[in-house]
């Protein structure tokens, strides 16, 4: 009977701890979670403020006569006000990809097309800024199943990256091919390219290697690259970037399997 209570006690004693460590486990994860709404919540605050100071300061300037009422003030008040709503279409998309609030539309899609419409819908930009855009596609590549519109997002969210890294007179490529069973896409650029140690970042959502070239070249939320990320991993696909560094172009890589 002595050792059968022992053994009772022991057992006790060990479901006790288990449980304590579950607590803990329980306890650190809430911590972290709280730890990265505050600082989402600073993020959006942040990037929210950056335009609305701009816009506050040139009413302001307007009022008191310091600024000209003429069409470029009025043009610098539109092109912040627009970068707010583009802000806020992107925290809306980042949302929905983030909670898998969003479906897909599985259809057979042929990636030249998808190509085809990412270089169309981003030439002017590109040559806006004087940048070739280019795409090297095989002609024997099989066609995806997957949700064109989202995939179609994703190529042109890399391409429009590409583009707005690159300095003018550069060159900005999109290329395809087949391997190990997958379908790998590219997006290369001639740009300023991405030190090291921040390649594995870059995806993290409001994450820029240089925060304050990308806002003084009137960059992108640092969200697009994430919303990426969500949808093609949504398609059973990775991605990732590659970049020798400074100076050095970027490479941005997704694949999607062949079903």
């Amino acid at each position: 009977e002595g050792k059968y209570d022992e053994r009772v006690s022991v057992s006790s004693k060990d479901e006790l701890g288990q449980l304590g460590e579950s607590f803990n486990q329980m306890a650190e994860q809430l911590e972290q979670v709280e730890s990265m709404r505050r600082q989402l919540i600073g993020d959006v605050s942040h990037e929210l403020r950056t335009p609305l100071t701009a816009i506050k300061g040139s009413m302001e300037g307007l009022i008191d006569g310091v600024l000209p009422a003429d069409t470029e003030t009025y043009e610098q008040i539109r092109a912040e006000a627009e970068r707010l709503s583009r802000l806020v279409d992107d925290l809306q998309e980042l949302s929905r990809v983030e909670a898998h609030a969003y479906p897909l539309d599985f259809r057979e899609v042929d990636v030249s097309s998808l190509v085809a419409t990412a270089i169309k819908r981003l030439t002017p930009t590109a040559r806006a800024k004087r940048i070739t855009l280019t795409s090297s596609l095989p002609r024997d590549l099989p066609r995806l199943l997957a949700d064109e519109d989202r995939l179609g997002q994703v190529l042109t969210n890399l391409t429009a990256n590409g583009i707005q890294y690159t300095p003018e007179g550069g060159t900005v490529t999109i290329s395809a091919e087949r391997k190990n069973g997958e379908i790998q896409i590219s997006v290369a650029d001639t740009g300023v390219g991405i030190p090291p140690e921040h390649l594995a970042h870059i995806f993290t959502r409001f994450y820029r290697v240089d925060k304050s070239r990308s806002r003084a070249s009137g960059g992108g939320s640092g969200i697009g690259l994430t919303i990426a990320r969500h949808l093609v991993e949504a398609h059973g696909g990775r991605i990732w970037a590659e970049s020798e560094g400074d100076g050095k172009g970027s490479r941005f890589v997704f694949t999607l399997p062949v079903r």
